[in-house]
């Protein structure tokens, strides 16, 4: 590995995934939910993740499946303009997804700067 190569400490990470049912939410998943949350519509999310709304709907669809009842709820536009909202599922997933994350990171935080220092020093060999 040269010098350029040499992964940087941040570039190690763990990842995870909450298995439900058949179905596993994960990062992507979970920024979904939290731009609706944000943006208050479905479309403005998937804007900003970079996704087409067809495809945002079908993980929406992944994640309604899954846990048996939906995820968001929306409404209709015209005068109001319509949008949606977090069902109280919505929100619990992030919620726990959050604190898993934070809980996984802060445990494996010495695991994974091991890992990084054994990396550094077999690049040396």
């Amino acid at each position: 590995m040269t010098e350029t190569t040499r992964l940087k400490r941040d570039q190690i990470k763990l990842r995870l995934k909450l298995k439900i049912g058949d179905d596993a939410i994960g990062p992507g998943k979970a920024s979904l939910l939290k731009n609706i949350r944000k943006h208050g519509s479905i479309s403005a999310a998937a804007r900003d993740m970079g996704i087409n709304y067809r495809r945002a709907w079908f993980l929406l669809e992944t994640i309604n499946t899954a846990l048996g009842q939906p995820v968001v709820k929306t409404e209709k536009g015209g005068k109001a303009g319509g949008g949606a909202t977090l069902t109280a599922a919505g929100t619990a997933i992030i919620d726990a997804f959050d604190a898993c994350s934070r809980a996984a990171d802060a445990s494996t935080e010495d695991l994974l700067a091991g890992l990084h220092q054994s990396l550094a020093t077999t690049n040396k060999e």
